[in-house]
């Protein structure tokens, strides 16, 4: 568990960092420091969705995942998950970490980050 929150915040931190560069770019130009802040949102929900999404769908882990040798499975049976699933899961953590203000963890009802090393020694999925 303690990789898996270790992977979050740094997956967040990525997340708001990129967020919080946008907003810096914005507010130095003087014509467009009015919209710095909804560039910043936008930037923070784009960076999210293809961090997420469409890296994960690819590499089967985010960043953070990575760094902490971590892969993300389905939980049904244990394969890569499909850009469906993803997507339906980025959703799912957007109205969690926005409207509950909890963190995902597996009790939560998440599907799994397993350890990449196990899942090379069951072989590919």
């Amino acid at each position: 568990m303690l990789r898996r929150y270790i992977a979050f915040v740094i997956d967040f931190v990525l997340h708001v960092g990129i967020a919080f560069g946008v907003y810096a770019a914005c507010d130095a130009i003087a014509d467009l420091s009015a919209l710095a802040l909804p560039a910043a949102a936008l930037a923070w929900v784009t960076a999210s969705f293809v961090h997420r999404v469409i890296i994960q769908r690819i590499f089967h882990t985010t960043a953070g995942k990575a760094l902490c040798g971590l892969v993300m499975i389905r939980s049904d049976d244990g394969r890569w998950p499909t850009a469906g699933f993803l997507v339906k899961w980025w959703l799912i953590g957007v109205v969690v970490i926005f409207i509950d203000n909890m963190a995902p963890t597996d009790e939560n009802g998440f599907p799994p980050a397993v350890r990449r090393c196990d899942v090379e020694a069951l072989g590919a999925r």
